[in-house]
């Protein structure tokens, strides 16, 4: 299991808004275990259907647009994201998607291809190193 998992499992709880017994019972039922933490991939997958059935959605896909091929990775995506911010101190999607548009010839975050996902978060750390008032 990774950090990032186990967060899931945890939101998951809370927008699903399950009492702490609920939940353990749940982990229970469907892993064998009561605690995160201990789960396994095939427990978390069990875990995390029962949650999808229960309706909780997760905005992973919407915020990274998942693996697909031929474009940035969820990875990549988020650290650019994450740059953007650091840089630009807002969270302007919009900013960002005019940004490389008229640095890389793409038109939004959505369609930059590994290679101009690259190039971006290179960009993307010397602007924010240039930014750093010098001590």
């Amino acid at each position: 299991m990774t950090p990032k998992q186990i967060s899931v499992v945890h939101l998951a709880k809370k927008r699903l808004e399950l009492d702490n017994s609920t939940y353990r019972a749940v982990l229970m039922k469907y892993a064998g275990t009561e605690s995160a933490k201990d789960l396994d991939q095939a427990g978390f997958e069990r875990v995390m259907s029962h949650f999808n059935r229960l309706g909780f959605r997760s905005d992973w896909l919407k915020r990274t647009y998942g693996h697909r091929q031929g474009f940035a990775s969820p990875r990549q995506i988020d650290l650019i994201r994450n740059l953007w911010v650091e840089w630009s101190d807002e969270g302007n999607e919009t900013g960002l998607d005019h940004w490389l548009e008229r640095k890389f010839g793409v038109s939004a975050l959505r369609f930059a291809t590994p290679a101009v996902a690259h190039k971006a978060i290179t960009a993307l750390k010397a602007m924010k190193t240039r930014k750093r008032p010098a001590a």
